[in-house]
């Protein structure tokens, strides 16, 4: 297991020969990838013959850096919103249905030699064991899918924010990939933006009155808006998101996904709000879709919040 661990850890590094391949080249991880899925297939053929018994502890370890390849591929295509393919899936079966029959617990920190995290606990002595895990990259990539996870909930109904922590995450992995930055160099990247993503629940509370989540998210859509920022203030934006967060209280509807006249009279009420307080200063259209498209992703949760104390 350890070698397999290993092996998975030295073929997903960047810093692996062949992992930077020229133009026209496969890299290493690309190579192993098509291989090992050409054995496995292979090998579910002609496992039955008796002269490849001795071929058997190979085939199966290969097997297993195959199934470890997937659950870090999965761990990966997730972090950047895409979807598992079937094989993948088939893999991460594969690997459940071996650790339950061996009775292994699957963890990928504890594969990456690293402490389970949490956003509270990245102090100086959870940096340093960081740095000193046996399995760098496998560790790296276990940064990345606590990042991800984490300020996924912090900023589930805040676009702004959201997309903010993810083009971070997603610029410091592509530097790393790229060999601009070193294993620790992005491992103490990676911990930092992790404090940034712990404090995240506490920016509102500076404002006075303080700006609860769902204000906050639209103080965040508002205030992208660079002159509203420089000649509004920030008072006034702040105010601004309270009202819209009025707004949506008082006009969302639970039939607001279906009904289209439902959703024109919120989008109608919310740019009334905006031209009352002369918002955007400078006329840019693209911050009024912001602040839209900021109500239509929080709209489902206000419509379950309302649809639930109904039931109540």
């Amino acid at each position: 297991m350890k070698a397999a661990v290993g092996l998975t850890n030295y073929l997903r590094s960047p810093a692996t020969p062949g992992n930077q391949p020229g133009e026209g080249e496969t890299a290493l991880v690309d190579r192993f990838r098509k291989f090992a899925n050409q054995l496995a297939r292979a090998w579910a053929l002609a496992a039955g013959s008796q002269t490849l018994e001795d071929l058997r502890p190979t085939a199966k370890f290969y097997e297993e850096v195959r199934v470890w390849m997937g659950k870090f591929d999965a761990q990966e295509r997730q972090a950047q919103g895409r979807p598992v393919p079937e094989e993948i899936q088939r893999l991460l079966s594969s690997l459940v249905a071996s650790s339950t029959e061996t009775g292994d617990v699957i963890d990928i920190y504890e594969a990456a030699g690293m402490p389970k995290p949490s956003l509270s606990q990245l102090g100086p002595e959870f940096v340093a064991k960081t740095l000193q895990a046996e399995h760098p990259h496998l560790a790296i990539e276990a940064l990345r899918d606590l990042l991800t996870e984490e300020s996924t909930k912090a900023t589930s109904r805040n676009l702004v924010r959201h997309r903010a922590f993810s083009e971070k995450l997603r610029e410091l992995m592509n530097k790393y990939t790229n060999q601009q930055l070193t294993s620790a160099e992005v491992i103490a990247e990676l911990i930092e933006l992790a404090k940034e993503v712990a404090a995240e629940g506490n920016r509102g509370a500076h404002f006075t009155p303080p700006l609860n989540s769902d204000e906050l998210a639209f103080y965040d859509a508002v205030s992208s808006n660079e002159s509203a920022v420089e000649l509004q203030g920030e008072d006034i934006l702040a105010e601004i998101a309270r009202e819209l967060v009025g707004v949506m209280r008082r006009d969302i509807k639970t039939d607001w996904t279906v009904r289209d006249d439902v959703r024109a009279k919120l989008r109608s009420s919310i740019k009334r709000l905006l031209v009352k307080y002369k918002y955007p200063p400078d006329k840019q259209p693209e911050a009024i879709r912001l602040v839209i498209e900021q109500m239509e992703s929080m709209a489902p949760s206000f419509v379950a919040a309302r649809d639930l104390k109904g039931g109540l």
